[in-house]
């Protein structure tokens, strides 16, 4: 059976193992949804710190790069990032304390040093390659 065949049984919003495809329009949307959560939380900072021993103050950066900033984006525009299924899955690993996987903490070590070199001035696009050069999440991810 080619992929495209097994794709077709399976569907386009679900692998088989029943998780959400993260390349579907359900896993788009639940990224959108998540990240307005995320901006509501009260508590994930503080309990993200507790699970990684990252200091709280450092993950409240984070938040704050990832969630509520807004970033010269690629095409010149100031807005904030695009949600990331990706991301939002990492960040709930985070904050529950349980499966984190290496790639969540790489996440937030590019995260924060990608903050850092965007308030030194450089756009997001080159910060992340900066960062991304260093800690490579998104390599983690395919």
């Amino acid at each position: 059976m080619s992929y495209k065949e097994w794709r077709g049984q399976v569907g386009n919003d679900k692998i088989q193992s029943g998780a959400l495809n993260p390349e579907s329009a359900r896993a788009e949307e639940h990224a959108f949804k998540y990240y307005e959560s995320v901006r509501h939380m009260k508590t994930d900072c503080r309990r993200i710190a507790a699970n990684t021993g990252f200091r709280k103050e450092d993950i409240a950066r984070i938040k704050n790069h990832v969630f509520y900033a807004e970033h010269e984006l690629y095409d010149g525009e100031k807005g904030r990032f695009y949600p990331s299924y990706h991301m939002a899955q990492s960040w709930q690993r985070l904050i529950d304390g349980r499966n984190i996987q290496p790639r969540d903490i790489v996440l937030l070590n590019h995260e924060f040093l990608e903050s850092v070199i965007e308030s030194e001035g450089f756009n997001a696009q080159g910060a992340h390659a900066v960062a991304e050069a260093i800690y490579n999440y998104s390599a983690l991810i395919k």
